[in-house]
């Protein structure tokens, strides 16, 4: 198992976030909690609509629950809004429920930019994206994270106004959190 070393601000755990690759296709990512989770949205897929947030049963994927990320997109302008984040997320992170994307003080600018260019292609496809990133300790350690973005709509060919997402860390854990 890998230990994540010992970290005094989610800023300083994820100083940066390199894509190593993306995907449409999440077998290509190797993780069960991403490949869980597509499949249980396809379950909910109908036709050409998107899944809703109504139809994301969370007692049909409580194993997936700590890693889940599920909040609202707003046009004019485009934001992203973290409405609810998993326990596993948040120990990584540190507290996101409850804010904007931009408002996220320790995302440096260019990880917030690229961050919501994923978002805005996601809701204006209506296609899942998937990705593989490489984020460092303070220490420089490179560790392996994988991620998925799934796109919600409240109507079922409305636009796309809330996501539900996934950050799958593996075996990696925080020893100690400061924050």
């Amino acid at each position: 198992m890998q230990r994540f070393p010992t970290q005094t601000s989610p800023a300083q755990a994820f100083p940066e976030r390199r894509v190593l690759r993306r995907a449409a296709d999440p077998q290509q990512m190797g993780s069960t909690p991403v490949n869980d989770l597509h499949r249980y949205w396809l379950s909910k897929h109908r036709d050409d609509a998107i899944p809703g947030r109504a139809q994301i049963d969370p007692t049909e994927i409580p194993h997936l629950l700590p890693n889940i990320l599920l909040g609202s997109i707003e046009y004019h302008p485009f934001r992203v809004f973290y409405r609810l984040v998993g326990t596993r997320i948040t120990a990584f992170r540190g507290a996101l429920t409850g804010q904007y994307l931009d408002s996220v003080s320790w995302l440096e600018p260019e990880t917030r930019s690229a961050t919501q260019e994923i978002y805005e292609a996601v809701a204006q496809s209506r296609l899942p994206t998937f990705a593989e990133l490489e984020v460092r300790s303070v220490s420089g350690t490179p560790y392996r994270i994988h991620t998925g973005l799934w796109p919600l709509a409240g109507q079922a060919y409305g636009p796309t106004d809330m996501f539900i997402a996934i950050e799958d860390y593996g075996d990696l854990e925080r020893i100690e959190l400061d924050f």
